[in-house]
């Protein structure tokens, strides 16, 4: 396929956070011609604000939404913020504009033909990307709600409770699963990844139309401005289906039950089989109670960050700073 051909063809990778999306942006990032970008969480500090920002054809908008957006520190681990304003000012009209020379950017900076990017929520925006983009491939992957759930509960910007991750995961793969019928899906389930890797990563560069290469299975480090957090180191080590069904070890039974009772159908609807005693309606009570007081305590501690999204929505490196506090020294606004 010619190269000018596949510059036009993104690639979005999607998901629940904890799935394996790092892990496969890394794996394909080590093909010669694709460079998909870290999380630019684009949607929720750019697109959700467009009434804020304004009509981007007029410059002085144009401006400031370039001024703020690149003050985030997640954009500073992809891109240099002065080369990255200068070439948002450059080619970002519209919002749609704006994202392809976000993503774009990062590709050049790797010097390589065909540009992606990998916020796992964008799946909650997999329709309009769909549109935005009718020769995209948007990878939808999947992994267990069980080992999902246990793994974000050990994140620092994880939720504790059970409920609410198994909620959150139900949420954003049925947003990603309505674009089944779109010919730019694809799924692929994290189990099938780290059992077959090979056979799988094959299959991903032939839908999308690129070579597939054995180097693309060995782990390197991956090209970032700074080291990543202890949470996405995992993913630059080799493939390894150590952590499927952790959560046997990490989960007690309840929790298991209540997870299941979260998901509901969904789960033997994405392949995954039940196997805990079905939740009783104490142990559903107190996984609702514990998803209220755990919502509740995130909301009160990022407070100041709710308030700069509702009273001055523009202001971004700010919010953000508010948002992750607890990890202050990353984030200085």
């Amino acid at each position: 396929m010619a190269e000018a051909v596949n510059a036009e063809a993104p690639i979005f990778i999607v998901g629940t956070g904890r799935s394996g999306t790092s892990l496969l942006r890394n794996i394909l990032n080590r093909h010669p011609r694709i460079a998909i970008s870290e999380e630019t969480h684009f949607v929720y500090y750019v697109y959700a604000r467009r009434r804020a920002f304004g009509d981007l054809e007029n410059p002085e908008n144009r401006r400031r939404v370039a001024d703020e957006y690149v003050r985030l520190q997640h954009l500073r681990v992809i891109s240099d913020p002065g080369a990255l304003r200068e070439r948002l000012l450059r080619g970002a009209a519209s919002y749609r504009e704006l994202f392809t020379s976000l993503a774009a950017n990062y590709a050049e900076s790797q010097g390589k033909p065909r540009w992606g990017e990998k916020t796992p929520h964008h799946a909650l925006f997999a329709g309009t990307l769909c549109e935005w983009y009718p020769r995209a491939t948007i990878i939808h992957i999947v992994r267990d709600p069980r080992d999902v759930a246990a793994s974000q509960q050990r994140m620092p910007w994880g939720s504790h409770s059970v409920v609410r991750n198994a909620m959150i995961w139900r949420r954003v793969n049925l947003a990603a699963r309505r674009c089944a019928d779109r010919p730019q899906y694809m799924s692929i389930r994290y189990e099938t990844l780290v059992r077959e890797p090979e056979p799988t990563v094959a299959g991903i560069c032939e839908r999308l139309g690129e070579e597939y290469f054995p180097s693309m299975l060995v782990a390197t480090k991956t090209s970032s401005l700074r080291p990543p957090p202890p949470w996405l180191a995992r993913a630059e080590e080799a493939i390894t289906a150590e952590r499927l069904e952790k959560w046997r070890e990490e989960l007690t039974a309840e929790e298991a039950s209540q997870i299941e009772w979260a998901v509901g159908e969904h789960l033997e609807s994405f392949g995954y089989r039940r196997a805990a005693e079905p939740a009783s309606i104490q142990a559903i009570v107190r996984g609702l109670a514990h998803a209220a007081w755990d919502a509740a305590h995130q909301r009160f501690r990022q407070f100041p960050a709710a308030w700069y999204r509702l009273v001055r929505p523009t202001k971004l490196a700010e919010e953000e700073y508010w948002t992750y506090r607890s990890r202050a020294r990353d984030f200085q606004p």
